[in-house]
């Protein structure tokens, strides 16, 4: 082993210390800018380092820096005498395929229904739009997304008055009959078909119901200080529905919370009878339509008219 192998060797740990001088000096400069004083200060209390170097050891360290492609300005009265870092060869870039799998990586859980997951997505691609290799691939990373048409202040309302159970007076754009004040009370908040709902008590048409969230236009009014008494607490309606199920739909068959097996027979044709209680109509729709021709509605009526009519829309799609 030649002389100047053994000498870039710590015999303690087998580190070379003048690259890891070269590393530590350039994370306590992505930290902050520093005076050559604080960065001898942070070597001398490294673990690693632990002894005292000499001016000259930062002065070699930065040219080190420098020639490895480091941007590091001298130290001026300007910089109050701190050598400021700024810029780096080592800054992760993205590749416009890297980006079209991020878009991808989102698109696939807006199926899920998870729109906290997905929010806290949209923050984590709003940072690593940074990152991206042009404009165009940074506005999609930031914009396109199936909350881009939401007002944020808006959904922070709705959010914080669900969480509180407070009355809302909001204009709402409704496609049947234009703008239109609600009194809403909101309760909870679902992701269906790329679209954000809030499902609550709307005073005006008393019943249960949902908005979509890009449709409120204002709200108008909200209600901190507690209840009304001209709005009492809702009995939320609850239809009691009964289907079977067949096939592979009744052998994977997972029940939800409001979901009952009233009977189960493997003799039968339809081995599982289930009830459910439903204060979501759609999202229950929307379950039993997935099961496709595995699932026989018993009742009520409502449901069966209500799944006709989307089976009817769904036909006529298809019949252009």
């Amino acid at each position: 082993m030649n002389q100047a192998y053994e000498k870039s060797l710590n015999t303690d740990n087998n580190i070379s210390l003048t690259g890891y001088r070269s590393l530590f000096l350039l994370l306590e400069l992505l930290k902050s800018a520093k005076t050559r004083e604080e960065l001898l200060y942070c070597f001398s209390k490294d673990p690693i380092i632990k002894s005292n170097l000499s001016k000259d050891t930062v002065t070699n360290t930065i040219n080190a820096l420098k020639a490895a492609g480091c941007v590091i300005s001298r130290p001026t009265q300007k910089t109050e005498n701190k050598y400021v870092l700024k810029s780096h060869p080592f800054i992760l870039r993205l590749s416009k395929e890297n980006v079209q799998l991020l878009l991808a990586i989102r698109e696939s859980i807006v199926t899920l229904g998870d729109w906290q997951l997905l929010i806290n997505l949209n923050n984590l691609y709003a940072k690593i739009a940074l990152l991206a290799p042009d404009w165009d691939s940074q506005r999609m990373l930031l914009y396109e997304h199936p909350f881009k048409y939401i007002n944020s202040q808006i959904f922070s309302a709705v959010l914080l008055n669900s969480k509180l159970k407070k009355h809302l007076m909001i204009c709402y754009n409704s496609p049947e009959n234009g703008e239109e004040n609600l009194i809403f009370t909101p309760e909870y908040i679902t992701l269906e078909n790329k679209k954000l709902y809030v499902w609550g008590f709307n005073k005006k048409y008393e019943t249960f119901s949902y908005l979509r969230i890009d449709r409120i236009r204002k709200i108008n009014y909200l209600n901190f200080l507690g209840s009304s008494p001209e709005y009492e607490d809702f009995d939320k309606q609850v239809i009691v529905a009964k289907y079977k199920l067949k096939g592979l739909s009744a052998l994977m068959y997972v029940g939800e919370t409001n979901e009952i097996i009233l009977e189960s027979n493997t003799n039968s044709e339809y081995p599982l009878t289930i009830e459910a209680h439903i204060d979501d109509k759609f999202n229950f729709i929307q379950r039993v339509l997935s099961y496709g021709s595995d699932c026989l509605i018993i009742s009520p009526d409502e449901i069966k008219s209500d799944l006709l009519k989307y089976l009817e829309q769904m036909k006529s799609e298809y019949s252009k």
